[in-house]
């Protein structure tokens, strides 16, 4: 049977699909994220979906939504070679967050902005594309869930000693840490990856958040307003102040940043897919399959509970 495969990789988490041409997913496979900053263990798990998805089946396309792609010279070649070395067939390696931005709209126009480990926006209008944010942990991704448990870390050493009010919020961060007070440096330094660990305490700041905790409201409210920034960037950018947008993410899980975000850029457009049927969509194009209403509807119904 002839299928396409789609993946999606952010900084913590994978998911990759097969299809056929009625968008009847047939296999997939979870994992973690491809980042390619944390080492070279990405390329193993990529020919690890080659072969669990794969076996049995002829692959038409693939289509890969990677990481950093198209953000970093080296890093974009190596992911380049690395498909190229893995799959035989038509491929293509794409920034994650444009294959998140095909899922949204299905060839439509629209700004998709994303907020997982990372933050960035994808703008696609009349078949030109542009991106605002994206620049990564130490000088960027503002609002994304990194951002958010660096900033909660901040607030919470700064009540800690006595700079600010806060000790209830310093306590619940600690404990989603495992650390106390002594052991937090080392904690933070001592992670093999310390982007994932402090991404992690995002979900600690949104159950704070819905508890009425201040300190933690704040935190979600100036991140709503980064990524309302993101949206705003790219309307300005096509001269399009009503672009439809819609949003990706893990952080869009959280119901004050959904309200706040909405606040500033009005109501979402729901994705017609999610970010892995955004690839498995785009490879449909790729293997030349008309990739129509039927096809999305098929993939969207797959995914719509999980």
């Amino acid at each position: 049977m002839s299928v396409v495969l789609g993946l999606d990789s952010g900084g913590t988490k994978t998911l990759a699909a097969i299809a056929d041409q009625d968008g009847q997913v047939l296999r997939q496979w979870t994992g973690p994220g491809f980042d390619p900053m944390a080492g070279d263990q990405w390329v193993d798990h990529l020919r690890t979906v080659a072969d669990v998805l794969g076996e049995g089946q002829s692959i038409a396309a693939v289509v890969l939504g990677l990481p950093l792609h198209g953000e970093v010279d080296a890093i974009s070649e190596r992911q380049r070679a690395v498909a190229a070395s893995v799959f035989d067939c038509p491929h293509l390696v794409l920034n994650d967050v444009e294959v998140a931005c095909d899922g949204a709209f299905a060839g439509e126009d629209g700004v998709l902005v994303l907020s997982g480990t990372g933050s960035m926006a994808w703008a696609k209008v009349g078949g030109k594309n542009l991106r605002s944010g994206g620049w990564g942990d130490a000088f960027g991704d503002e609002g994304s869930a990194y951002w958010i448990g660096r900033q909660a870390l901040s607030m919470a050493t700064q009540a800690l000693d006595g700079r600010r009010d806060g000790p209830e919020f310093a306590r619940t961060i600690l404990a989603a840490c495992g650390v106390d007070e002594t052991q937090l440096i080392g904690w933070a330094y001592g992670q093999d990856n310390a982007r994932s660990g402090f991404a992690d305490l995002a979900r600690t700041v949104d159950a704070l958040a819905d508890a009425g905790d201040a300190t933690a409201i704040a935190i979600l409210e100036e991140a709503a307003e980064f990524l309302a920034d993101l949206g705003f960037a790219a309307r300005r950018a096509f001269g399009q102040p009503s672009l439809a947008w819609s949003h990706a993410g893990s952080v869009f899980r959280s119901r004050l940043i959904r309200q706040e975000v909405e606040r500033h850029l009005g109501s979402p457009m729901a994705p017609r897919l999610p970010p892995v049927g955004g690839a498995l969509w785009r490879a449909a194009k790729l293997a030349g399959w008309p990739a129509d209403a039927g096809f999305i509807r098929s993939v969207a119904a797959h995914f719509k509970n999980q």
